[in-house]
C-alpha cells in the first residue's frame, strides 16, 4: 500500500512539473508575440500637434508672516498659490493624446522674503 501510494506522488508530481512546464512555455510565446506587435506598431513616428493649453491658478498653502511696523508687531497671512500650465497634444495617425503639465509660478499673497 505504501509503495502504491509513492508510485502514485511522484506521477502526480511529474504530471504537475510537466503542466506547469507547458504553461510558462505558452505564456512566453504569447509575451513574445504582445512584444512584436507593439515593435511593429511603434515602427510610424508620432505626428504630435498642440492640441490645447490650459492655465489654472491654485491656493495650495498659507502661512504666517511677522512684520514690525511703528514699533509694534504684526501678524498676516500669506496665501501660496501656483500657477500651473497644461499642455495636451493629439496623434492624428494614431488616435492617441497625451500631455504635459508644468509649474509656471508661485506666488506669494504678500511681498515677503522666503
Amino acid at each position: 500500500m505504501m509503495n502504491g501510494l509513492m508510485k502514485m506522488r511522484k506521477r502526480m508530481m511529474a504530471m504537475s512539473l510537466l503542466y506547469a512546464f507547458f504553461v510558462t512555455m505558452q505564456l512566453t510565446e504569447s509575451e513574445a508575440a504582445v512584444m512584436d506587435k507593439d515593435i511593429q506598431g511603434t515602427a510610424v513616428e508620432h505626428n504630435w500637434v498642440e492640441y490645447s493649453t490650459d492655465i489654472k491658478e491654485m491656493e495650495v498653502d498659507t502661512h504666517d508672516i511677522t512684520y514690525w511696523k511703528n514699533l509694534m508687531r504684526y501678524t498676516r497671512t500669506c496665501t501660496i498659490s501656483h500657477v500651473i500650465r497644461t499642455v495636451v497634444y493629439y496623434c492624428d495617425i494614431h488616435d492617441h493624446t497625451k500631455s504635459e503639465t508644468f509649474l509656471d509660478d508661485v506666488i506669494h499673497s504678500e511681498k515677503h522674503s522666503h
